[in-house]
C-alpha cells in the first residue's frame, strides 16, 4: 500500500513539473500581451488644453408686478339749499 502512494506521488509531482512552462509569459506577438502593448500612445509636443464655450442660456425674467394704490377721492363740497316745507336742491362742487 505504502508502495502504491509512492508511485501516486511521485506522478503527481512529474504531472505538475510537466505542467509547469504552462504558467510562463505569453510570446511577445500573442494577443495576451494587448493592444496597448502593441500600439504605444508618442506625445509629439505640447498641446494646449482645448477650451469649451458654452454660451449661456437665454433666461426669462418676468417684468415685475406693480400694484399702484387707488388715487385718493378729490375733495368735494355737499351741501343742501331748502327751498320749500319738504324740497331741497343739493348739490356737491368738486374742486
Amino acid at each position: 500500500m505504502n508502495l502504491k502512494k509512492i508511485a501516486l506521488a511521485t506522478a503527481a509531482g512529474a504531472a505538475l513539473c510537466a505542467a509547469a512552462p504552462v504558467f510562463a509569459d505569453p510570446p511577445h506577438w500573442a494577443p495576451a500581451h494587448g493592444w496597448r502593448h502593441h500600439h504605444p500612445h508618442y506625445v509629439y509636443g505640447y498641446r494646449a488644453p482645448v477650451v469649451v464655450y458654452y454660451p449661456a442660456r437665454p433666461v426669462y425674467v418676468p417684468p415685475p408686478v406693480v400694484y399702484y394704490p387707488p388715487p385718493p377721492p378729490r375733495p368735494v363740497i355737499y351741501g343742501n339749499i331748502p327751498l320749500d316745507h319738504g324740497t331741497r336742491i343739493g348739490f356737491a362742487l368738486g374742486l
